[in-house]
């Protein structure tokens, strides 16, 4: 059967999801939402027209409902049969008063009725001059009045809905160039599921993944996402009627960048408030916000975004690609920018097998536009993998992450501050970012060696942070008693060689981490 997958028109032969995502070899995340969506016929229904004028496009809305059953006019059936007649020669701007503006004329056979009609303002209706059908022309009323223009109560055929300051301003003798019906696209059902077992019908259209076009406008927003997306997968933990959100960032801070309207399917982020950082993908248009960047749109797969539910991820794919290559090899950073046909200089340890942990330009924007970057190695020994304690210290991993850079790259650092050889390393902390780190997850009996713990909010040097060289049942990791010390994570693979490492670490000395697994 013939379905559309992806954008691409596919002949399979599978009947449900997983068959077909099987046989069409799909690079799908498992547990990721999929849309199915079937299309009705296109049909042009004349309920809404374009008026276009040399000024821009004005709306005509048409009513055809009364008292809730369906009503058409003798004067809206002529409308309806020879609007195309109001342009060009027949579509002038005649004459305008106070009260209307007048299109026309063309000649009909409408009935005359020469008694006073009430109008409200922006009511569009066919009106005659000097009471004569043949003069006929589309009239559009200013304001609240009373008049007879020749046509009796019915002959109120809508009202304008956008560019009224347009039609205001049109001076007689402008023409209008067309109207037209606004032809309202094929009616789209649909549904998202990660069931794969989910039949599907021919000529149904799947949808699989997100694709985001990034704004070269807004780096600093656009690396916020790369990094919330850089395993492919966005999270939708907040929703409401016009837009999907995750919070999986929020709490850091962005400059203001970008700020335009908040279109269908473009993504903003906060840059100011309580939830600043958070993201945000717009299923109905908003206006703009100061405290929003706009930075991308969906360009593919926005039928995820119209379905997806509180709890749903969305397989979520960039273009350009996130250009991060902190903790790869140097050897591998340059084919990946082979690839992207940008220059790679290396510094620091140029090896083929040294570990990058940092690059300039640091945005991927910026990298674009330079087309050349720097990677900066070092020796894989200089790089540690951490076990992150999420559930028993959420807010101290967060803090520790934030302080290393771990949030928006792979690899982190960590500065050092002091060192007491056989003990603890400390490293430099922020006290403004742990002035509300409340206590918790603190040692009950003792602390490990290899243990790294942050001084929570309760002493005077909150945020410092350190790791033990040595079992102590009396002090935490930052030489702190035990209710003045979170712990964050532990290192892996601790080892005699690691303490040796450590313990030779001079004040200013680096050292790197990264989450294991």
């Amino acid at each position: 059967m013939k379905i559309k997958f992806d954008g691409e028109i596919q002949d399979v032969r599978g009947k449900k999801l997983g068959d077909i995502i099987k046989e069409l070899s799909v690079d799908y995340q498992p547990g990721c939402l999929i849309a199915v969506v079937s299309e009705k016929e296109v049909l042009e229904l004349k309920n809404e027209f374009a008026i276009k004028t040399g000024h821009g496009e004005v709306r005509l809305k048409i009513i055809k409902e009364e008292g809730g059953e369906e009503v058409e006019s003798a004067v809206l059936s002529l409308f309806l049969k020879e609007y195309n007649k109001f342009h060009n020669g027949s579509g002038t701007i005649a004459w305008k008063t106070e009260d209307i503006t007048a299109i026309g004329p063309i000649a009909t056979n409408l009935a005359v009725e020469k008694s006073e009609q009430s109008y409200k303002k922006w009511d569009v209706f066919l009106g005659f001059g000097g009471f004569d059908p043949s003069q006929t022309y589309l009239m559009i009323s200013k304001r609240d009045h009373k008049a007879a223009y020749g046509t009796g109560a019915d002959a109120v055929i809508g009202r304008l809905t956008r560019g009224r300051t347009i039609m205001l301003d049109l001076p007689a003798g402008d023409e209008i160039e067309k109207i037209q019906p606004i032809v309202t696209k094929a009616e789209r059902v649909g549904f998202c599921t990660s069931d794969l077992d989910t039949a599907i019908e021919p000529k149904q259209e799947i949808f699989t993944f997100a694709k985001v076009k990034l704004f070269r406008e807004a780096p600093m927003s656009s690396e916020h996402f790369f990094s919330l997306v850089s395993k492919g997968v966005f999270s939708v933990d907040d929703l409401a009627y016009s837009y999907v959100a995750t919070k999986a960032l929020e709490g850091l801070s962005l400059p203001v960048e970008s700020l335009n309207y908040r279109s269908r399917y473009y993504l903003s982020a906060r840059n100011s408030g309580v939830e600043k950082g958070k993201v945000f993908l717009y299923k109905e248009s908003r206006l703009p916000n100061p405290a929003h960047n706009v930075f991308a749109e969906i360009v593919q797969g926005g039928e995820l975004i119209d379905h997806a539910q509180k709890g749903d991820t969305i397989y979520t794919i960039t273009e350009p690609k996130w250009m991060m290559v902190v903790g790869k090899t140097q050897k591998e950073a340059e084919a990946f920018f082979a690839l992207q046909d940008i220059e790679q200089v290396r510094e620091g340890n140029d090896s083929d097998d040294a570990i990058v942990v940092d690059q300039m330009p640091a945005l991927t924007m910026d990298i674009m536009d330079r087309g050349s970057v720097r990677t900066v190695g070092v020796d894989a020994e200089g790089v540690f993998e951490v076990n992150l304690f999420y559930e028993a210290a959420p807010k101290t991993v967060w803090y520790f992450k934030k302080l290393t850079g771990l949030i928006h790259r792979p690899i982190g650092n960590l500065k050092v501050h002091f060192n007491v050889p056989g003990a603890m390393v400390l490293f430099q902390g922020s006290g403004d970012e742990a002035g509300t780190l409340m206590p918790e997850n603190l040692p009950e009996t003792k602390v490990d060696v290899g243990i790294l713990g942050v001084t929570n909010m309760s002493r005077a040097n909150r945020g410092l942070m350190g790791i033990r060289l040595s079992d102590s049942d009396t002090y935490g990791p930052t030489g702190e008693p035990f209710d003045g010390a979170n712990i964050a994570l532990s290192l892996s693979n601790f080892s005699d060689s690691t303490i040796s490492f450590l313990s030779k670490l001079r004040e200013g000395d680096m050292i790197y981490v990264k989450e294991k697994g």
